[in-house]
């Protein structure tokens, strides 16, 4: 099953929200810019390269997240890498399409471009990749984890700091280092270890992260935008205060010293000058910000000067003043604000107020020409009360009183560095004119002095959608888990109801659709499949070539499975197909059966090996004896391994007289287990004479399973049991056990006497055979020349070389060897006349035969010439008449054995 790396699926995730995050900032900002002009003087946060780098890092990552394997979207993906790193050269350069100065520094540009360079690369699979390449990526993943944790520190410095660090607007600032933070995850997320391949997201996770991201950042934009729409209010409602104020200072100014001049054009001419002195006095005292009071008379001389105490005199400053001899040269009727050039020299701004007035004479005629009163003002001091009336804040206002002179709300003159202050770190909220019915279209502005308040309101805007984007992020991965662990659970199900190797059902799976279909319809038929002499192939081609054959075979049957079947791979070579409604359509299923063993027996191609194969086929029918779901399969089962006894290659269907076999068959195996833990076997022994004389000069030890009622199961019923189940080996070990201890005994009795044992081909091919025999000699303290080991021909399947040095080790340890049941097997007499061997036993099917089959006797007298051209000896068994043992010894065998000589019985009984 393919589990899900959790390490790598959380780095998908990274690249895919980070980069849709990355990629939507760029986008909205940047439309935001376009959409929004009317902000553009207040925005001047992020320039337009900058934005599109991240919408074109975006892009690129994107691309790369959403079509991983797919070459165009590699190639789109490194266009779009070096339309990124144009924007950064851009920016360096001064951001070419930008009307302002962002003051992103070229070092931050620079820091994005070995991302956007790390994206242009278009290497080979992972496999394929040389060795640079692979050190290059990762040197790439490397720079951009490093990259960003430079911008999380920089987005962590913003907290603690009163000013923005990467832009001149906090926002912007906030704005780039959260872009390197994204650019850098996104880009170590792409680029981790090269050869490791992310995977491919659900489109669940893809679509919930656009949505999520996009509206976190319609989120932000909708913030920052209202903040600046505040700000910009603010900034206007500032500089309708200071038109107002202005307007109002400016009217009472102008009221003030037109009632002087009207009062000063009324005065009586004999009491003028002491009137106008009282004026003057009271005007200069108590008007603070009155410094100086000229009277001009029409030819431009002056009258008078008057000074408020501790006063320098303006006399020459005023005379030789342009501005004011534009004024009087104008002699306008009409009261007007001058402005001096003398007065832009000093920290604080003057004014002058030119007040027009025409003396009337004694005899009520008018003074020739008009005289000029002008009023030096101190503009900090009549601004003061204003000043101090006005709600402090951040926001400054600047009024441009001359060309390249701007006053401020204070009344002081904007100082070159207030001025770059301005330019570089304030920003500017506002723009308008003051238009006074004295004075129009003096140009206004209103900024944001100072930045610590905005700074921290960026800080928590920025927390707010970083924490969105954190939040999008945890809750991808939440939801990208849960679609892991539904696929890996589907995977689990899977697996657990399918075979891994061919996909068919398996064997709960089958035994599952059986017991339902045996309750619900009650009409199931099943087919066991059986491969003939499967795992010889595995065993000579190998397991690679028997799996192919497996999958081939599966496909095949599928192909011909018929409608209302299930088809499942039960074991290792064994398929079962289940068919509902066909137990009433023998014949049907026979024929089935034979389509497909046809099938089977088609030819397999694996690589260059051609193989041919067949199968046994057992059938078993629902009947009402059936009291199980299962038992059809077990009767199938039986009705294949007995057709396998019958030939290969052949259907059977199951018969009642199957299961009873094989109940006797496990019956026996139980009982038989019983009999060798609780010791209730016995050893008989038969007499073996000399052909010349009869004399008994050996014993054979035969196995004897005694019952309950005296009687005894034959050999030939256990025995072929016990080499089916491997009981054999322990029967073998406890014949020859029990076998060396009786010689003892036999030998207290009858020293010359020998005594034969057999023993089973299984247990002489077992690797500790020769061991086991003379470790029971040491134990038991038999003589090996008190024995003689009766072997069948069978013992050659595993080696004639090997069964040869087995045979001459135990001969050296003083046993010997006899030849059992010979003729009856399959060794050729080229593997006879090597085997150390001092007897040959002659089967008792030949003896049986003698009186009335010529072949029989012929056969006879060729086996005893060959065994003593040998050197063998010769024995006979089942000798049972006089005539047997006679004819027999005249054709040259050695020794005898059979009921006419005693039949087997108990040592104490011989």
């Amino acid at each position: 099953m393919k589990i899900i790396n959790t390490d790598i699926q959380a780095r998908a995730v990274l690249q895919l929200v980070t980069a849709t995050a990355l990629f939507f900032a760029g986008v909205l900002i940047l439309a935001y810019r376009i959409l929004e002009p009317s902000q553009q003087l207040l925005y001047h946060s992020t320039s337009s390269s900058f934005q599109v780098l991240m919408v074109s890092l975006g892009l690129a990552v994107l691309l790369r997240s959403y079509f991983r394997r797919s070459q165009i979207a590699a190639r789109l993906s490194a266009v779009f890498a070096l339309l990124g790193s144009i924007a950064i050269l851009d920016g360096i350069t001064g951001s070419y399409f930008d009307t302002f100065n962002a003051q992103i520094p070229w070092f931050a540009y620079l820091g994005f471009l070995p991302l956007t360079v790390s994206l242009l690369s278009l290497f080979p699979e992972a496999t394929q990749r040389k060795p640079w390449q692979q050190l290059f990526l990762q040197a790439s993943a490397g720079y951009g984890l490093a990259f960003a944790g430079i911008g999380f520190a920089f987005l962590m410095m913003h907290l603690f700091l009163k000013s923005p660090l990467l832009a001149k607007h906090p926002t912007g600032s906030l704005v780039v280092c959260v872009a390197a933070l994204l650019a850098g995850v996104a880009c170590y997320a792409t680029h981790y270890r090269g050869r490791r391949p992310l995977p491919k997201l659900s489109p669940t996770s893809a679509n919930f992260t656009t949505l999520a991201v996009l509206t976190v950042m319609v989120f932000g934009i909708g913030m920052f935008h209202t903040q600046m729409a505040d700000l910009r209010s603010d900034g206007e409602r500032a500089v309708q205060q200071l038109e107002q104020t202005r307007t109002a200072i400016g009217e009472s100014i102008i009221e003030l010293f037109n009632r002087l001049g009207q009062r000063w054009e009324m005065y009586p001419l004999r009491e003028h000058s002491e009137l106008m002195e009282v004026d003057i006095v009271t005007y200069l005292k108590d008007i603070n910000y009155l410094d100086a009071l000229f009277l001009i008379a029409p030819d431009k001389s002056v009258v008078f000067e008057r000074l408020k105490p501790s006063r320098n005199s303006y006399y020459e400053a005023m005379m030789n003043d342009p501005e004011i001899l534009k004024g009087l040269a104008r002699n306008s009727e009409s009261t007007e604000i001058l402005v001096p050039e003398f007065a832009v020299k000093d920290l604080t701004a003057k004014l002058v107020v030119r007040v027009p007035i025409d003396f009337v004479d004694p005899e009520g005629q008018r003074d020739s020409g008009l005289y000029s009163v002008l009023a030096v003002l101190d503009v900090r001091a009549m601004l003061g009360t204003a000043v101090m009336n006005t709600v402090d804040s951040d926001i400054e206002t600047y009024t441009l009183v001359r060309p390249g002179r701007w006053m401020d709300r204070g009344g002081f003159w904007v100082t070159e560095p207030t001025a770059n202050y301005l330019e570089n770190k304030a920003i500017k909220l506002y723009s308008s004119t003051l238009s006074m019915y004295y004075s129009s279209g003096i140009p206004t502005e209103a900024y944001l002095y100072r930045l610590d308040t905005l700074q921290e309101t960026s800080n928590l805007q920025m927390l707010i959608i970083v924490g969105g984007i954190g939040l999008v992020l945890l809750v991808v991965l939440a939801v990208e888990r849960n679609v892991s662990l539904e696929v890996q659970g589907r995977q689990l199900f899977y697996q657990a109801h399918h075979d891994a190797l061919t996909g068919l059902w398996n064997r709960s799976s089958i035994e599952q659709y059986i017991g339902t279909k045996f309750y619900e319809t009650k009409d199931v038929t099943v087919l066991f499949i059986d491969l003939d002499g499967f795992t010889l192939i595995n065993d000579s081609l190998g397991l690679h070539v028997g799996d192919e054959i497996l999958n081939q075979l599966a496909e095949r049957l599928e192909s011909e499975q018929p409608r209302r079947s299930e088809l499942a791979r039960f074991a290792s070579d064994e398929f079962i197909l289940v068919l509902d409604g066909a137990t009433t359509f023998p014949e049907r299923v026979k024929n089935l059966a034979e389509d497909i063993m046809s099938l089977v027996a088609q030819p397999y191609r694996v690589g260059d090996n051609k193989v041919y194969l067949t199968a046994t086929i057992g059938v078993a029918h629902q009947t009402p004896d059936v009291r199980t779901p299962l038992e059809l399969i077990q009767r199938a089962d039986m009705a294949m391994h007995q057709a396998k006894k019958l030939g290969y290659n052949y259907v059977l269907e199951y018969e009642p007289n199957m299961a009873k076999r094989l109940i006797s068959t496990s019956s026996m195996r139980s009982n038989l287990q019983e009999a060798i833990d609780n010791d209730e076997l016995e050893l008989h022994y038969q007499p073996i004479v000399r052909s010349n004389d009869q004399h008994v000069v050996q014993v054979e030890a035969l196995l004897r399973w005694p019952q309950s009622d005296g009687s005894f199961i034959a050999p030939d019923e256990f025995i072929p049991v016990a080499e089916m189940t491997g009981q054999i080996i322990p029967l073998s070990e406890w014949v020859f056990k029990r076998a060396c201890e009786d010689a003892i005994k036999l030998q207290q009795r009858e020293p010359k006497l020998r005594m034969s044992v057999n023993i089973s081909a299984l247990h002489f091919n077992r690797a500790n055979f020769v061991d086991f025999v003379l470790d029971t000699l040491a134990e038991t303290g038999c003589r090996g020349a008190w024995l003689e080991l009766e072997l069948t021909e069978s013992i050659l399947l595993e080696g004639s070389q090997y069964a040869i040095e087995r045979l001459e080790m135990l001969r050296k340890h003083g046993l010997s060897i006899a030849l059992d049941d010979f003729g009856t097997g399959f060794s050729s007499l080229s593997y006879l006349k090597r085997l150390p061997l001092d007897v040959v036993k002659i089967d008792r099917s030949f003896i049986a035969g003698i009186r009335h089959h010529k072949g029989d006797r012929v056969l006879i007298e060729s086996v005893i010439k060959i065994a003593q051209s040998l050197n063998f000896a010769v024995l006979a068994e089942g000798i049972e008449t006089p005539q047997q043992a006679e004819f027999v010894t005249e054709l040259g065998c050695n020794f005898l054995q059979g009921f006419y000589f005693g039949r087997p019985v108990p040592l104490e009984d011989l």
